[in-house]
């Protein structure tokens, strides 16, 4: 064996050694934790490294983190100038709004009652449009309610039906089991009465024998008496008489056995032949009534194949009427866009018919010279040559003050209006010269990317020339449209200066310079229409179009009455059809009911069937009786043939004695013989009552068990009755409850109806008012909001400015935040707001050049923001890695100490054991070897005895020491066998198998090793 495996799956002397020791349990553990050391050395040379690299790069931050800590200061001097600005901005416009205030109140009072007016009647449309609204949904309620009654009640009349047809089926089968019980009753009172005849009978016949018999004699004795009288006469026929008689008696003797068989087996027959006849009726009756069953079946389905035609027809009625509702619904669906649009067009063309009228002179005369070609080169107002959706009417309104610019191709084209307008002495208009704005071409054309993805409002502008849409960048710019405060807050002012100038849905705009507008009580719009404005429009365009209106809301009313008569009709065919669903329902129940009964039936019929075919026991004792009365008429037949020659010499003895005696003796010989057949019919009677007795006992046993059966069978179906019974009242309690319910729910909807219908008059009455009323207010608000233009835009600025400095507040405050956050040098910070000149008094214009001046610097300073919270984040991660780092190494600490423990106790276990094993080693050879001689188990590496393994040495009588492989045959064997006996001591085995141990040894060390191991076997055996 070799001092140590070689592989993981090999074993040597060591591992051989361990096993027994017990040290090898330790071995997967050293090798874990070895593994999981080298793991964790590997990991914390990583974690070294990732220390070194955050370290570094936290030290190449810090010249990036002072330039930016410079930038935040200076952006906070920025603030502070922008809060200065913002202040003497806010109250230059109070003054200004103050000033307008007084002389818009009148004209603002009066706006004020008419409004009041329109809020009142608004208020009066909602309470109606709510009251409206409750009683749709009243309606859809109590139509809601009036289903499920329907539905309900359609329920109950199926289960009505289902518990009908089984009340019945169960009184029918109530009954056949009475009639049954009845009948059996009947047998069983009859068939008792009988036996107790028989049984009260046979007493009495028995009684009357004796005494017949002793009649008998004392009549024979008469008889005999007469017979003497005439014996001389008669003697030689009486000696005749006798022997004929002595012949004859075993004849009669064994004809009257035979016949008393023959009525017994004659009376059975008879009973089992009635219960068969019984039975087979039974089991025709049944299937008469299963043929009646599959006749009432087969009419019911074909009454159901009838309704279910008339279902299915109106079925598609109802289809077809829903399918023509749903046609017209979406005809509908189709031409109310095509109707809103004919309004939105014909209110546009009024519109722009109005607006042609109320359009100032100088629109007017410009329009008219472009008209009649008098000034080449003119397109018109700005609003008027594009479009944009109704969701930004305000936003270009506000954002774009040139909508109302005159839009011309040329300087020269501008000139001549001009000239126009100063010859007409009409006043003066802004024109956009489109070749002026030829530079900004390349610039409108260029795709950009807006903060947020918001759209920018020139590309919103729909214009039926390209050409034009230059003007509206040269009005617009790079504004973009935020949908609210928030959002337009702070992309105006983010670092983004591209996109500076941002208004919102709602009217609020942020100019370039840092100012805001907004606010007022309506925002201003109206300025460009959702299409494009032609350019004049007659009253001949405006009649058309309210034709063409008029054709559509016709088609509209059309297609509506269309879809009230489909609801109409698919309702009335949905009816018949709930009702026809309901019939055909009852009617299958019908089916079921007669199918179940059929079913029973047919269960039964096997039973009645087999009742009506005699068992096999029966056919075999109806066989048998058969043949008995066969047999024995037979034997009757043959007794009284054989018997008849001796009757007849009998009789012609008896009637030559009877002569002989005269009339006296025949009178007396009658008499006996009377008696004789008294005798012999009383004991027939006997019989024939004791066979009637016990047939009659079977048959009442039978019936009185059928008896039994079927009473429990009848107290089962009663039990079931009256529980179908309950159960039917209180599905009829139920349904009387649900068919209330549904004479209220239809009630309540009629009455509803009409109030439904009263309700959607009064606001569509008072709908048409407000929409009067509103068209009112429209024309007022349009000639007040002019005059008030002024006092809004300075609202709007003031609410701006006030808005401005509350945001300016709030980053400064944020601003503030982040820079405690960011750790900003403490003297600089205090350098920056100890400034003087922020306390100085100045004016706007002050203020606005120290804005323009910090903002420009900004601009060239250019810093990494980010840089400060990387520098904390590196500064945070270099902290996190030296924690990783110390965790890594305590880890390893802990790991190696464990492995050290295990190895430790691995080698003090395995030495301890091996040196047991080498001392008895020794010991064993020894005494094995009396001549001399040594063994031991030497370590290959005495420092680390893992490493190399162990080898064993021997040194025998008078020889060196080698390696055990090295040695003779009976040296092994006396070795190995030291080795064995000393692994013994240390570690006892129950049990060793040796073969041929002593091959080699000498007859001297055969019965040494032979006593040893008896010593062995006895110390093991105490044990």
């Amino acid at each position: 064996m070799k001092p140590k495996a070689q592989g993981p799956h090999d074993e040597g002397f060591l591992e051989y050694l361990e096993d027994i020791i017990g040290t090898n349990k330790y071995v997967e553990k050293i090798d874990e934790s070895s593994k999981e050391l080298e793991t964790l050395n590997e990991k914390r040379s990583g974690v070294v490294q990732m220390v070194k690299l955050a370290e570094k790069e936290r030290d190449s931050l810090e010249d990036v983190k002072n330039e930016a800590e410079a930038y935040m200061l200076k952006e906070l001097s920025l603030l502070k100038w922008q809060e200065k600005a913002a202040k003497l901005a806010f109250e230059d416009t109070n003054l200004k709004m103050v000033e307008l205030q007084e002389n818009l109140s009148d004209l603002e009072e009066n706006l004020k009652n008419k409004r009041e007016g329109i809020r009142e009647s608004n208020k009066r449309l909602k309470e109606l449009e709510s009251a409206h609204n409750t009683h749709l949904r009243r309606k859809e309620e109590l139509d809601n309610d009036l289903r499920t009654c329907k539905e309900d009640f359609k329920e109950f009349e199926r289960q009505d039906v289902k518990y009908r047809e089984d009340l019945k089926h169960m009184k029918q089968k109530l009954k056949k089991l009475e009639d049954k019980l009845e009948k059996d009753s009947l047998k069983i009172e009859d068939m008792t009465k009988e036996c107790e005849n028989s049984t009260n009978l046979i007493p009495k016949l028995e009684e009357n024998i004796p005494k017949l018999q002793k009649l008998l004699l004392d009549e024979e004795k008469v008889l005999e008496e007469m017979k003497e009288n005439s014996k001389v006469e008669t003697e030689r026929y009486r000696s005749e008489l006798s022997k004929v008689r002595a012949e004859l008696e075993p004849w009669e003797k064994e004809l009257i056995v035979h016949k008393g068989k023959l009525e017994v087996a004659y009376t059975e027959s008879k009973l089992l032949t009635q219960k068969h006849e019984a039975a087979h009726t039974a089991f025709e009756d049944a299937q008469k009534e299963m043929e009646n069953i599959l006749g009432k079946t087969e009419a019911i389905t074909a009454a159901i194949e009838g309704k279910r035609s008339n279902l299915e027809k109106n079925k598609l009625e109802a289809l077809e009427a829903r399918k023509l509702e749903q046609e017209c619904i979406k005809e509908q669906e189709a031409l109310i866009p095509l109707e809103q649009a004919a309004r939105e067009k014909v209110a546009e063309l009024k519109s722009v018919l109005d607006s042609e009228k109320s359009q100032g002179s100088v629109l007017k005369a410009i329009l008219q010279a472009k008209e009649s070609n008098q000034i080449e080169g003119i397109y018109g107002r700005m609003g008027d040559l594009g479009a944009i959706d109704a969701k930004y009417d305000v936003a270009i309104s506000t954002a774009c003050p040139g909508l109302d610019y005159i839009v011309v191709e040329t300087t020269a084209a501008a000139q001549a209006c001009v000239e126009l307008l100063r010859r007409e002495q009409l006043g003066v208009a802004t024109f956009m010269i489109l070749e002026k704005q030829v530079d900004l071409l390349h610039k409108s054309k260029e795709k950009v990317r807006t903060p947020e993805g918001i759209p920018r409002l020139y590309d919103l502008i729909k214009v039926q020339d390209e050409r034009l849409k230059l003007a509206f960048f040269a009005a617009l710019g790079n504004t973009i449209v935020a949908k609210d405060l928030d959002q337009a807050t702070r992309i105006a002012y983010g670092g983004n200066k591209e996109f500076r100038r941002v208004v919102t849905l709602d009217g609020a705009l942020f100019e370039k310079s840092g100012t805001m507008s907004g606010g007022g009580s309506k925002p201003r719009g109206g300025k460009m229409g959702t299409s494009i404005r032609a350019a004049s429009v007659s009253r001949e365009a405006v009649i058309n179009a309210e034709k063409e209106l008029a054709t559509l809301v016709e088609s509209l009313n059309s297609i509506r009455q269309r879809i009230a008569d489909a609801v109409r009709r698919y309702q009335a065919s949905e009816k018949i059809v709930v009702q026809l669903e309901m019939e055909i329902a009852k009617n299958q129940k019908e089916i079921d009911s007669l199918n179940s009964e059929y079913k029973y039936l047919e269960k039964q019929l096997d039973s009645l069937e087999a009742a009506s075919r005699p068992k096999q026991d029966e056919v075999h004792r109806l066989e048998q009786l058969k043949e008995t009365i066969s047999a024995e008429e037979k034997e009757i037949d043959r007794l009284i043939k054989g018997s008849k020659q001796l009757k007849e010499q009998a009789l012609d003895l008896q009637n030559k004695i009877e002569n002989a005696g005269a009339e006296k003796l025949k009178t007396q010989k009658s008499k006996v013989e009377k008696i004789q057949s008294d005798i012999d019919k009383n004991s027939t009677e006997i019989n024939r009552h004791k066979v009637q007795i016990e047939t009659g006992e079977k048959m009442v046993k039978k019936l009185t068990k059928g008896i039994e059966e079927s009473k429990k069978e009848k107290e089962r179906i009663i039990e079931g009755k009256e529980k179908l019974r309950g159960m039917f009242k209180e599905i009829e309690q139920k349904a009387f409850m649900v068919q209330e319910n549904y004479k209220k729910m239809q009630k309540l909807i009629d009455e509803h109806g009409e109030v439904l219908d009263k309700s959607k008059l009064e606001y569509e009455k008072e709908k048409k008012m407000v929409d009067e009323l509103r068209a009112s207010e429209v024309d007022a608000e349009f000639k007040f909001q002019e005059m008030k233009k002024m006092y809004k835009e300075l609202e709007i600025k003031g609410n701006g400015y006030k808005k401005r400095l509350d945001d300016l507040e709030i980053a400064l405050q944020k601003h503030m935040e982040q820079i405690q956050k960011d750790l900003v040098d403490t003297e600089k910070l205090q350098a920056t707001l100890a400034d003087e000149t922020l306390t100085e008094a100045c004016d706007l214009k002050r203020a606005l050049e120290m804005v323009a001046l910090l903002e420009a610097q900004l601009k060239e300073m250019n810093p990494n923001l980010d840089s400060i919270s990387e520098y904390r984040r590196k500064v945070s991660l270099y902290n996190e890695r030296v924690e990783d780092l110390n965790t890594v190494t305590q880890q390893r600490d802990d790991i190696k100490k464990q492995y050290d423990e295990w190895r430790k106790k691995r080698l003090d276990e395995f030495m301890a054991g091996f040196n047991a094993i080498s001392l008895k080693l020794k010991e064993m050879y020894q005494q094995m070897i009396t001549l001399g001689g040594d063994a031991e188990l030497e370590l290959v590496d005495s420092l680390d005895p893992f490493s190399e393994g162990v080898v064993f040495s021997v040194r025998p009588p008078k020889k060196s020491w080698k390696n055990i492989a090295n040695l003779s045959g009976g040296e092994k064997t006396l070795s190995s066998l030291a080795l064995v006996f000393a692994l013994h001591h240390y570690k006892p085995t129950p049990l060793y198998v040796m073969d041929e141990i002593d091959a080699a040894l000498e007859t001297s060390r055969m019965f040494l090793s032979w006593d040893i191991m008896s010593r062995i076997g006895q110390r093991m055996h105490s044990l």
